[in-house]
C-alpha cells in the first residue's frame, strides 16, 4: 500500500500517523460542538479531556501492543513506548482513554459515565480512520484468502512480514472500518438521541458501544493473519473482546433504566 505518506531525506510522515491526525481532529470538532452536553464547562475543561484521551489512548495502545508482540530489553523501555515506528494496540487504547477520561471527570467534577458517553460516540468514528491508516501501514492484515476483493502489500517500507508481500490477503482492516463506521451510524442515530432525551441512562451508550466492539473483534480475530492462537485456540485479542462484550453489555443492562436528566 502506502505506509511512508511523504519523505524528505531522512525525514519520514507515516500514512498511518497522518490518518489517526485527521480522526482526532474531526473527533475533536464534535466533542467542542457537544461540550455542554458533556458537562464541560470551559476551554481548560474541553483541553484537559482532549490532552487526557491522546495521552491515555497511546500510552495504553502502545503497552498492551508491546506485551502482546514486542520483546524487547528493559534497556530499550523508553524507545519501545515512544517509537514512532512501533506498532498499537486498539484494546489497549480503550483502557488508557477510560482510565483518561476517568481522571479527567474526577479533577473537574463531572459525571464520569456521562462524559465517557460522548467519548465513546466518537470511538468508532476515530477508529474508521485508524484501520484506513492500518491499511496503508500494512499492519492488522488478514490471512491469505483467494477472493475478488482480496488486497495485496508489495511495499517493503510496510509492517506485513516479507513472506506476504504479493499474496492475496483478507482485507481485514475495511471489514473493521466497515464495522466501525456501522456501528457510529447505529449509535448516533438510534442511541444518542434516547440518551440525550434521558430515556437513557448515562453509561448505557457506552455499553452497547463496547459490547458492539468487543463482538466485531472478536469475529475479525479469526481472519487476522498476524495473531496466534493461545488457549483455548483463541487469540490474546480475542479473550479481551470477549471480556469487553461482557462488560458492555453489563454496562448497558445496569444503566439503561437509570433516570437522568435530559442535555
Amino acid at each position: 500500500m502506502h505506509p511512508v505518506f511523504l519523505q524528505v531525506g531522512d525525514f519520514r510522515v507515516f500514512s498511518y500517523g497522518v490518518l489517526i491526525a485527521l480522526g482526532g481532529l474531526f473527533s475533536c470538532l464534535i466533542w467542542y460542538a457537544k461540550r455542554a452536553q458533556m458537562g464541560l464547562r470551559g476551554e481548560d475543561d474541553f483541553w484537559l479531556l482532549v490532552n487526557a484521551i491522546l495521552i491515555g489512548g497511546f500510552l495504553g495502545g502502545r503497552v498492551l501492543h508491546i506485551i502482546e508482540y514486542v520483546p524487547f530489553r528493559a534497556a530499550e523501555l523508553w524507545d519501545a513506548v515512544f517509537s514512532l515506528t512501533r506498532g498499537f494496540s486498539v484494546l489497549g487504547a480503550f483502557a488508557g482513554v477510560i482510565g483518561g477520561v476517568w481522571l479527567t471527570a474526577r479533577s473537574r467534577r463531572i459525571a464520569f459515565l456521562r462524559l465517557l458517553d460522548y467519548v465513546s460516540l466518537l470511538a468508532p468514528f476515530w477508529h474508521v480512520f485508524g484501520r484506513l491508516g492500518c491499511l496503508l501501514a500494512g499492519c492488522c492484515h488478514g490471512r491469505p484468502a483467494d477472493l475478488p476483493w482480496a488486497v495485496r502489500f508489495t511495499d517493503p517500507r510496510g509492517m506485513v512480514d516479507p513472506s506476504l508481500l504479493g499474496v492475496p490477503l483478507h482485507p481485514t482492516q475495511l471489514y473493521e472500518a466497515a464495522g466501525d463506521a456501522a456501528i457510529f451510524l447505529a449509535l448516533w442515530r438510534f442511541v444518542l438521541p434516547r440518551l440525550e432525551s434521558g430515556r437513557l441512562g448515562p453509561g448505557t451508550l457506552s455499553g452497547l458501544y463496547f459490547a458492539a466492539y468487543g463482538l466485531l473483534r472478536f469475529v475479525l480475530e479469526f481472519y487476522r493473519g498476524d495473531t496466534v492462537p493461545g488457549l483455548l485456540g483463541l487469540t490474546g485479542g480475542q479473550g479481551l473482546a470477549l471480556a469487553l462484550l461482557a462488560a458492555g453489555l453489563g454496562l448497558a443492562a445496569w444503566r439503561h433504566r437509570k433516570p437522568c436528566t435530559p442535555s
